[in-house]
């Protein structure tokens, strides 16, 4: 698969976000930095990890739409590039649609899609959720399986609190199952559309002895409105690469 498609697809993100900000719909640009403890079979390891991404959310005649892109670099030595496009309808004080993206690296190419929905509860707790289908090539031929949810709490509307739980299974010949658990919280700046967001995530394998503890950090430019209107609208949606387990986002 040719890298330079997800080159392009990225960047059209963020060119979208750029745009998006006159055309007052929603989304943001961001920075990450993650560190990642790993412990395989009693033998550890460390990595750095960081990351330039985007998100805008637009009307495409009826439906909802969101496009998303990331740039990723492991360590300093390998770079990934990844983007997913969402399409939806508003059903009632949330959302259900569908979605499709990958993630492609030099040695490493992983797509996927699935469905999503959101549900907004009582103006300050909104409930997302997606499950797909993925697959890995180039070094070596996997299918995955996933579904991810999570809860969102707005202690104000520029303070939010997120709780998430995954399951994933892939299947290389014997299926390994893994599951993953992760706490965010993400505050806006008053007066002001910039963001600070911090988190932690773990997970573990028991089919391969392996668990990870990945903390994270970052600086976000949100557009089109407060942290809530960016999530009730239907712009924070989750990536292809965040649910198979490829990214930070």
């Amino acid at each position: 698969m040719n890298k330079n498609l997800f080159v392009a697809a990225a960047a059209v993100a963020f060119l979208g976000s750029a745009v998006a900000a006159q055309a007052q719909t929603v989304g943001h640009i961001g920075a990450n930095y993650g560190r990642t403890d790993l412990d395989v079979a009693g033998l550890d390891a460390d990595a750095d990890t960081y990351q330039v991404e985007g998100a805008v959310r637009f009307d495409a005649g009826k439906l909802g739409a969101q496009i998303d892109g990331a740039i990723t670099n492991y360590d300093g030595d390998d770079t990934s590039f990844g983007a997913t496009g969402h399409l939806n309808t508003k059903v009632g004080g949330g959302l259900i649609g569908a979605f499709a993206g990958a993630e492609a690296s030099d040695d490493l190419t992983v797509w996927g899609v699935g469905v999503e929905g959101q549900a907004n509860l009582g103006g300050k707790t909104s409930l997302y959720g997606q499950a797909g289908y993925g697959n890995v090539d180039d070094a070596f031929d996997a299918d995955i399986w996933a579904v991810r949810g999570e809860v969102r709490h707005f202690v104000t509307d520029n303070f939010r609190l997120t709780g998430s739980l995954g399951y994933a299974t892939v299947d290389v010949g014997p299926n390994i199952d893994t599951w993953n658990a992760g706490i965010e919280a993400e505050y806006q700046f008053a007066e002001t559309p910039f963001s600070v967001v911090a988190g932690y995530e773990h997970a573990d394998s028991d089919d391969i002895n392996s668990n990870a503890d990945t903390f994270r950090i970052g600086f976000r430019y949100t557009f089109g409105g407060t942290l809530k209107d960016r999530d009730q609208s239907g712009a924070s949606l989750g990536s292809a690469s965040k649910l198979f387990g490829a990214g930070l986002r």
